[in-house]
């Protein structure tokens, strides 16, 4: 692996959990042996205290290439479930590895951390990430080892190094982009999403932020107007709020992308200006 120096100390692996997969082995196994007794007559219907088959043997046949084959698509559905990247953790990036390649992706310059729920779950369980220049998102699904842990690594240090850069950029009197999602388009993929691709195809809005203000959808918020930031865990929003406790802004609460790093620099912002 390369530039392990720049990217700090280790934290942990991540890959497509395995439990599963050993499970087929185990049903495999199991069924393969129930074909070999059927087919070598260790199972038949018993008559008189005998071993005994009064029908055609070919129903046997059948009855071992319908165990085997249902035995075979267990094992290759669940092979193709537990295939993917495998994401090593560090305390400034990612390696992220895939067929013998690795790439490096340092959190100062993901852009877009995009977190999503999906099955049956309320909470957070699968998180995207990308480089905007680069385009493609990488993933870690409700599949991977340990998924909520990395899910929190990840935001925890995006927070603390992609903010730290960007108000450099705009003490620069430069401005910088958030990406975010309409409450009711991130309702409508909880609903009606029906896989992973399905939550990424998104057309994301912008959010610039200068240091004195924000523009959301070509309208003009201060930051010396606002207050604070509001999350209504029941209805999954958050919304924000000006100082005569107006929402001037509101979305699904993992509706804005990098959404952690987006209220840390929005605190760190409104408070500047108290001061």
């Amino acid at each position: 692996m390369k530039n392990t120096t720049q990217l700090g100390a280790f934290s942990s692996k991540h890959s497509p959990a395995k439990g599963f997969l050993y499970f087929s082995y185990f049903i495999f196994v199991l069924f393969s042996g129930i074909s070999g007794l059927i087919y070598f007559k260790g199972i038949l219907a018993v008559k008189e205290g005998r071993m005994n088959f009064s029908g055609d043997i070919n129903m046997l046949y059948w009855v071992i290439a319908f165990i085997m084959g249902l035995a075979l698509i267990i094992l290759f559905s669940v092979y193709k479930m537990t295939r993917g990247k495998t994401h090593h953790l560090y305390e400034n990036g990612i390696i992220t590895e895939d067929g013998g390649q690795s790439k490096t992706r340092f959190f100062q310059d993901m852009e877009d951390i995009y977190l999503f729920s999906s099955g049956k779950s309320f909470t957070t369980n699968n998180l995207a990430f990308r480089n905007r220049s680069e385009g493609d998102w990488e993933i870690l699904t409700v599949r991977y080892s340990k998924v909520f842990k990395a899910i929190n690594y990840i935001n925890d240090r995006h927070a603390h190094l992609y903010v730290d850069k960007i108000l450099e950029v705009l003490d620069n009197n430069k401005s910088v982009t958030f990406h975010y999602i309409s409450y009711g388009t991130s309702l409508q993929k909880r609903i009606f999403a029906t896989g992973t691709g399905s939550f990424l195809k998104v057309e994301p809005k912008d959010i610039i932020v200068y240091k004195d203000r924000l523009i959301i959808d070509s309208k003009t918020i201060l930051i010396s107007s606002l207050e604070h930031f509001s999350v209504n865990n029941w209805i999954n929003q958050i919304s924000l709020y000006n100082k005569q406790n107006e929402v001037v802004f509101s979305t699904a609460t993992n509706g804005i992308f990098s959404g952690r790093s987006f209220i840390t620099l929005m605190d760190i912002l409104i408070n500047q200006t108290r001061s």
